[in-house]
């Protein structure tokens, strides 16, 4: 089930399934900001990551002795979430904890997806609760996709990403697989200076992200895909966030993902045991933990 929502400057549709959302368009012209998830390049648009963000090593993790299959960035973007709430200006979906939650991820848990259209973008929070009688660990982010270039016109060197306090970026090191790099004492993560040009300030070009660039040692609020050509800027909110992840498909530019995460992907080497993961958050039975990953399009 799809769920329109729109007002003068915003059109926003969200799909039940993985409570992704599918589209989010200039109410006036029609320009859809998102990917539009053809399935020959990258089947999603945006979507939610949980109980993990990142690359798993060898598909599978292993919790309090039992091996779990745990694929990379995790199940909630390929279930299907309740409606639980709609107005003219808001939605919000849920997921409860079920047979196939069950076998990947041994937890009671409520997952509610909220969008809340806003004059220039989208409120977008996602919160985690547990409803499980022990405390359990766990990651969570977003994946939003921007088309990048956005007009026929352009190309994608007419676009750069833009963290909003201009200093220098520090990157978490990862092997070409996607997965965490070791520090020389065998610790992750891995941190270096990314050494960009301008201080936070990233110019793109094809095929640049690889498997993604991590980011940690945020101060910036906000993270932005700016259009050098007319000046405009997608933000995503990072405040509070310890890492970034930006990502692009590979081949003809068709995207760019912004990505806000509590959590990291999968060490290169590692013994899969959840309890030693690097970047899980503790969740306490009967709390909550809410993150925001709204966009905002000036």
């Amino acid at each position: 089930m799809v769920v329109t929502l729109k007002n003068k400057k915003i059109e926003l549709s969200v799909n039940s399934f993985g409570a992704e959302m599918n589209s989010l368009k200039d109410a006036v012209t029609g320009k859809d900001y998102l990917w539009t998830g053809n399935p020959d390049v990258w089947k999603f648009h945006a979507p939610v990551l949980f109980p993990h963000c990142g690359k798993t090593k060898d598909g599978y993790v292993i919790i309090d002795g039992q091996k779990y299959p745990l694929k990379s960035n995790g199940f909630a973007r390929d279930l299907e979430f309740k409606l639980v709430e709609q107005t003219d200006s808001l939605v919000k979906f849920e997921l409860l904890e079920n047979a196939y939650t069950m076998e990947r991820f041994p937890f009671k848990f409520r997952l509610t997806v909220k969008y809340e259209l806003k004059e220039n973008g989208v409120k977008f929070t996602s919160k985690i609760k547990n409803t499980d009688i022990q405390t359990f660990l766990f990651s969570a982010g977003s994946h939003s996709a921007f088309c990048c270039p956005r007009n026929e016109s352009e190309t994608i060197e007419d676009y750069q990403i833009e963290f909003e306090k201009k200093e220098p970026l520090t990157q978490v090191l990862c092997e070409e697989n996607g997965l965490l790099s070791a520090a020389l004492d065998g610790a992750f993560p891995a941190t270096s200076l990314y050494g960009e040009k301008d201080a936070g300030i990233i110019p793109l070009k094809p095929d640049y992200f690889g498997n993604g660039h991590l980011f940690t040692k945020i101060t910036s609020e906000w993270v932005g895909l700016r259009n050098k050509k007319d000046g405009s800027i997608i933000k995503v909110n990072t405040k509070g966030y310890p890492y970034v992840m930006l990502w692009q498909n590979g081949g003809n530019p068709a995207f760019v993902c912004i990505e806000p995460w509590y959590g990291m992907p999968d060490p290169d080497v590692t013994d899969h045991q959840w309890s030693k993961k690097p970047g899980l958050v503790q969740l306490l039975p009967g709390e909550s933990f809410v993150t925001d990953q709204s966009i905002s399009i000036e």
